[in-house]
């Protein structure tokens, strides 16, 4: 009997010096414990974890509200479309930055991908050219600033040029779009006669006929406003009498319909 027994207490005595050497392959703590490898797993979990939000909150404040609101970055839909954001700079008829860190063009869904169509229609037509966007979905808040800017015009010139923030724009649902094609190999704009935000009546298509009888509007430039609407024909917008650069995919009512105003 006491032969099994000190043959029991030997075995643990083994098993014991065992397990502490199995053990020394792991981490020391400040108590001299082992960390275990699941320990150190959550550990780096954490540390990812805590990156991960660190990065989100890096994003522009303005650019969560659009991704929270269902819109796209239309580079995601189409990378070969090129954005130049107007509103994120004093690049633009209020001569001051609006949108701050936002440096992309967000839209609803299915009118990014018909903006995709577009340029697919155009590289068709010119490889060597691209859609150049200026501005897609514009907050309301946003569409109230420019509204007030423009208080040394009439009523009925305000809205000419920026429609009125009590009914809502189609750039606040994210169903409109201003832009230009560029030529990638020149790195040059097409002339269209007028540029972005221009408030003269010559960046008007409904006066392009007598601006071309006069010589102030050239056939180039016309034929490059055409071009610029055929391709936005193809993939399913209209443009307005007023903008050369503007572009809807759907009326006001319809909007409503479907989206949220941006606020």
């Amino acid at each position: 009997m006491c032969y099994k027994i000190g043959c029991v207490y030997l075995i643990l005595i083994a098993l014991t010096f065992s397990c502490k050497e199995e053990n020394n392959t792991g981490i020391k703590n400040s108590s001299d414990q082992y960390v275990s490898e699941e320990v150190l797993i959550n550990a780096e979990d954490s540390s990812r974890s805590e990156a991960s939000v660190a990065q989100k909150k890096e994003i522009d404040t303005l650019e969560m509200r659009l991704i929270i609101a269902g819109l796209v970055d239309i580079q995601s839909v189409d990378s070969s479309i090129r954005v130049d954001v107007k509103y994120s700079s004093s690049d633009n008829f209020m001569k001051k930055d609006l949108y701050g860190k936002l440096e992309k063009i967000y839209l609803q869904k299915e009118v990014a991908e018909r903006l995709a169509k577009s340029q697919r229609k155009l590289k068709a037509t010119n490889p060597d050219l691209t859609l150049l966007v200026y501005d897609g979905v514009r907050p309301l808040s946003v569409q109230q600033a420019m509204w007030d800017s423009l208080d040394s015009l009439s009523f009925s010139e305000k809205i000419k040029f920026v429609s009125n923030p009590k009914n809502g724009s189609l750039h606040n649902y994210g169903c409109a779009v201003d832009l230009t094609i560029l030529n990638t190999q020149t790195g040059q704009v097409l002339d269209m006669g007028a540029g972005y935000d221009d408030l003269r009546k010559i960046a008007y298509p409904k006066f392009e006929q007598d601006f071309l009888a006069s010589g102030e509007l050239t056939k180039e430039q016309y034929n490059n406003r055409q071009l610029l609407r055929g391709v936005m024909r193809a993939g399913g917008f209209w443009g307005i009498q007023t903008e050369w650069w503007h572009f809807n995919a759907f009326s006001r009512p319809k909007a409503k319909e479907l989206y949220d105003i941006v606020q």
